[in-house]
């Protein structure tokens, strides 16, 4: 994501906070747009705690005495003694005077070892003498291996920033890369597609630029030799993949979209673990977006494939609960679909064995996404026996955690029908309610005020005294009397609508206070 695009989407984020609060209080009014806004703030963090297997960039980087030892075999040259490393003057002296291949290998084989340094990669020296053109038109001379060295020294070149980046694209790198990507030998065809991944994973203007250059076209055609190639070539393939559906600043267009969805569902699938993870980390960019981009994952019958990743290794589940997560925020009849794929049943196992944070809380934000939708979809959650964990985890869990159990027991009581808004009670929701109201988090300690009065709303004439003793007993009513000092507006009216609506001494002294407009959940009689 580049820096106008997170500003971007901070921007976005900081105007959808002014109206929620209000918005909140109306059965899913404002469901998909604060969704997809949530889903965009989680898109970062999830980047960043995935590691570095699936960076939007990656260098070749090999040490000196390995990658002499692989020379050998790279484009079947006879072994011979390593080379002197040539400055980039002598490199342009002896490219500038008719070189032989042999000079060629000399002069591209010793840029390329340059930029295949650890630290500080001298990648603007290079632009600035002029030899990216050189490094370019190499990628056309009719040698493998001048054409290998040259694409592994551009595959660094444009692992580098955006400004390094867009000048070996300006230099004309992109087409000819493409076209090595489809090269006959192995090694060629994956590092050229390894530079051509790196330069779609800049920006979605390069990614458009590649789509333009037949980037798609050759991955395709990629596809249809899968079986012929090393894991490692198809991992680069599955990588390439990834950063051709992850931009959203615009989306790839869906009939592009349409043709990675095709053969993602032949990656997914894959022998290979990291394979299988890149795509599943691609389906889940292909999802995130509007609803055509979601039917288009369904549509390719990709999804059944990643629901199996639950049962395996958690870098595979991450992914896999990102993008039934994605799918869950589209319409009723996308949530549906994840339902109806027995996404539920396999939660509970996953969340009773998953040590992990982030696990939780994808799981959490998924739950989430379901319970915003119809109340038969909520009672699917209900009856796969997850509100217990969702309130067990709002009371004891992780902070992130618990603010997304928050969402999913605030999306419930908004949502719900009057027996499905008791099962909280029933479950024994108000300590974790209680304790939630301790937070400082603005967003979770709405959610948490709307989700205590709606209930209180609705068991009032039945199960009134029993609630009242149990907010008093944890605590809740000593929270709700200091959240009438908060300096959020809404917080304080939401606090003292509670207060002054159930727990006035005199029913009659705060008729004035008590809201005009309340929820239909008023005039529900069971």
């Amino acid at each position: 994501m580049t820096l106008s695009e997170t500003k971007l989407s901070r921007d976005n984020v900081d105007e959808a906070k002014d109206d929620a609060g209000r918005l909140q209080q109306y059965k899913n009014l404002t469901k998909h747009e604060e969704l997809r806004r949530r889903r965009t703030e989680c898109s970062v963090e999830i980047r960043k705690q995935k590691g570095a297997d699936m960076m939007m960039k990656r260098r070749n980087i090999v040490d000196d005495v390995e990658e002499e030892i692989a020379s050998e075999s790279e484009v079947d040259e006879p072994k011979k003694q390593p080379t002197v490393r040539l400055s980039n003057d002598e490199i342009k002296s002896i490219l500038s005077n008719n070189p032989s291949e042999n000079d060629m290998i000399r002069c591209f084989e010793s840029l390329r070892k340059s930029l295949s340094k650890t630290k500080n990669p001298p990648i603007d020296e290079v632009i600035q003498s002029g030899l990216l053109i050189a490094l370019v038109q190499a990628l056309t001379v009719q040698s493998e291996r001048v054409q290998y060295e040259a694409a592994w020294a551009l595959t660094n070149i444009v692992s580098g920033t955006t400004e390094q980046t867009i000048a070996a694209v300006e230099a004309g790198a992109t087409a000819p890369l493409i076209q090595l990507a489809v090269h006959s030998s192995s090694q060629i065809s994956e590092q050229a597609l390894w530079a051509v991944a790196n330069i779609a994973g800049d920006s979605a203007q390069l990614r458009d630029y590649v789509i333009k250059c037949h980037g798609v076209e050759a991955l395709m055609m990629l596809m249809t030799r899968l079986d012929d190639l090393t894991d490692s070539h198809v991992r680069t393939i599955a990588w390439a993949f990834s950063n051709m559906c992850r931009h959203k600043n615009p989306h790839a267009p869906l009939e592009v979209l349409r043709v990675l969805a095709q053969g993602l569902v032949k990656l997914v699938q894959h022998p290979d673990r990291q394979v299988r993870q890149d795509a599943c980390w691609a389906v889940s960019y292909l999802t995130d977006g509007p609803d055509e981009q979601i039917e288009l994952a369904r549509e390719s019958g990709v999804l059944p494939h990643v629901l199996k990743f639950f049962k395996e290794a958690e870098n595979l589940v991450a992914p896999a609960l990102r993008t039934l997560g994605n799918v869950a925020t589209g319409n009723d009849s996308l949530t549906q679909s994840v339902i109806d794929l027995g996404c539920l049943e396999q939660l509970v196992p996953l969340m009773e064995k998953t040590k992990s944070s982030s696990i939780m809380k994808e799981c959490c934000w998924l739950i989430s996404n379901i319970i915003a939708g119809t109340q038969k979809q909520i009672q699917a959650v209900l009856e796969a026996n997850l509100l217990p964990l969702i309130i067990n985890i709002l009371k004891s869990g992780d902070h992130k955690c618990q603010f997304e159990a928050s969402w999913a027991l605030s999306n419930l009581a908004q949502g719900g029908n009057a027996r499905q808004i008791v099962a909280m009670m029933e479950e024994n929701v108000v300590p974790a309610l209680c304790h939630a109201l301790n937070h400082t988090n603005t967003d979770m300690l709405n959610n948490t005020l709307e989700t205590l009065y709606t209930l209180m709303l609705t068991v009032q004439n039945k199960f009134m005294d029993i609630l009242h003793d149990q907010v008093e007993e944890n605590g809740g009513l000593d929270a709700l009397e200091r959240l009438q000092e908060s300096q959020s507006e809404q917080i304080y009216s939401q606090a003292y609508r509670i207060i002054t609506q159930f727990f006035s001494d005199d029913d009659g002294a705060d008729v004035e206070n008590t809201p005009k407009e309340q929820p239909a959940s008023a005039a529900w009689n069971f």
